[in-house]
């Protein structure tokens, strides 16, 4: 047996100990099964059933989406891994559940595989590391080789084929309805498609390679030679994306769970380019939601007008399994959109950025609209420079580079690297926020100021104090002290749990 088939499950002498072993306290109950699918630093345009970033770049999940639901205005709430698949799984947003950066739930957190398992299902995930075990409770966990880099991991479909296979098995044989979160590494970087020496690094080809000739530049960034470059390694590795979620797919076709199985689909944010990941634009936190369930949502369906965010995935998934919600959450249920039916108050929706790993912080929030998009930058004080993994990339660079020959790319540059207290932006006239417009202080601005705040007043946000006065730069400079010493403290405080748990946020 190959080393990876012998870390595919963790190691028991024969299948009927694993079901004990991991057996549910309490008897199975007949309910829908929950596969999700999500895919790693992917913008919410780049399947072809959204506009598609290359020609035929993501034939499993375009069949996924014609077989339900696609939603055009579904938001992400954090647009950086750990917290916006934190929000996902608590209903809280980060300040709320204590995952603002690369942080662990706070303990005593509901989760969605916690609920789920104390009401009888079987509960597993492969891919992205969500193992904190006490607030998860996953029955089975997927361990890859090695330790450190994550990035080293999670590209081979068919390591998510042979998961999948042993997962539905194993729910079939415990007669236990199931929730499965499997998560890919593609389209983070590195991209590419071949395989790699490197010591740890799983690595397979891609189905499709792109050339830099066929793959569409994103409008919120200049058409230039580097950046088609990394948009070419970009959506190979998209592709393969697509290569695991068919693989899983085949794998709950050929287990006869597909017609009792919600399917849900979903990026953990936008991709890692200037202006998107690790920040509070429409690109940033745009995701392309979609959810199959047969007999319940019509194939072909499309929302276009709700305004829905990830906060409010567990209690939605929870109503459809008839499970009731814990007490506290931020999010509420979009179930009723499933049927074609309408909600009010869902026109806009709010996107917030903390830190990484606690250095460098640069604390941001946003209020997005069908309409125009508001931006509150605490961190921005003309003289503290933003420096984050987005640009670490060829496009960047790029852009830093034909900047110096072109004033407007310079001027653009200049806003990524400083960017002003405050943003605004019209999404009729400029749908990839070009052209601030926060000097204007037109009454739509100032409507979404007073929503933004309330939304910090109901949530109990801690940067209201910084936003009331927004105006001060001492009162900026004041928040920007404090909140950087309070975030370096609680991820230095982790270090003993990673340490305990062998695990890295």
């Amino acid at each position: 047996m190959t080393n990876s088939l012998k870390l595919l499950l963790v190691a028991v002498p024969a299948l009927g100990q694993v079901l004990s072993a991991w057996a549910q306290q309490r008897a199975p109950v007949e309910r829908p099964n929950i596969l999700m699918i999500v895919a790693d630093d992917m913008n919410w345009d780049s399947p072809g059933c959204f506009g598609g970033a290359a020609p035929e770049i993501t034939p499993n999940i375009d069949r996924l989406a014609a077989g339900g639901m696609r939603f055009e205005h579904a938001y992400v709430n954090i647009a950086v891994c750990t917290p916006s698949r934190s929000v996902m799984l608590t209903g809280l947003y980060p300040h709320n559940n204590g995952a603002e950066g690369f942080q662990r739930i706070r303990p005593g957190a509901p989760t969605l595989p916690a609920i789920l398992s104390e009401e009888g299902y079987l509960c597993g995930t492969i891919g992205k590391p969500l193992r904190q075990q006490d607030v998860f409770h996953w029955s089975v966990v997927y361990r890859w080789q090695g330790t450190g880099d994550e990035n080293k991991w999670g590209r081979d479909p068919n390591r998510y084929r042979r998961f999948a296979r042993s997962f539905f098995r194993m729910a079939k044989e415990s007669q236990q309805p199931f929730f499965l979160m499997a998560s890919s590494h593609d389209p983070h970087r590195p991209y590419g498609d071949g395989p790699s020496n490197e010591r740890h690094f799983e690595r397979a080809d891609s189905s499709r390679k792109y050339h830099t000739d066929e793959v569409k530049v994103p409008g919120f960034l200049p058409d230039l030679p580097g950046i088609r470059k990394e948009m070419a390694g970009y959506c190979t590795s998209t592709r393969r994306l697509d290569d695991m979620v068919g693989a899983i797919l085949d794998e709950l076709t050929e287990a006869g769970r597909v017609d009792d199985t919600m399917v849900v689909f979903l990026s953990d944010h936008g991709m890692s380019a200037p202006f998107a990941k690790t920040n509070c634009y429409v690109e940033s936190t745009r995701t392309p939601l979609i959810v199959r369930w047969l007999g319940i949502i019509d194939a072909e369906m499309v929302d276009r007008w709700h305004m829905i965010s990830t906060v409010d995935l567990l209690p939605t998934l929870l109503e459809a399994v008839e499970l009731p919600s814990p007490e506290r959450l931020d999010g509420w249920s979009f179930l009723p959109l499933f049927k074609g039916e309408t909600q009010t108050g869902r026109d806009m929706v709010y996107a917030q950025f903390h830190h990484i790993h606690g250095r460098k912080p640069y604390p941001m929030r946003s209020v997005i609209t069908r309409d125009y998009v508001y931006v509150f930058n605490a961190w921005s004080n003309g003289n503290r420079t933003y420096n984050a993994e987005p640009m670490a990339g060829l496009t960047y660079r790029a852009m830093k580079r034909s900047g110096e020959n072109d004033p407007q790319l310079a001027k653009r540059v200049r806003h990524l690297e400083y960017r002003t207290v405050e943003e605004f932006y019209d999404l009729n006239s400029d749908p990839y926020c070009l052209e601030n417009l926060a000097s204007n202080r037109s009454a739509a601005m100032r409507k979404l100021q007073v929503k933004l705040r309330d939304w910090m007043v109901q949530y109990g946000d801690f940067a209201l104090d910084a936003f009331d006065h927004r105006a001060s730069a001492a009162a900026l400079q004041k928040f920007m002290e404090d909140y950087t010493e309070r975030s370096g403290k609680e991820v230095e405080a982790l270090k003993p749990y990673e340490e305990a748990k062998h695990y890295r946020f």
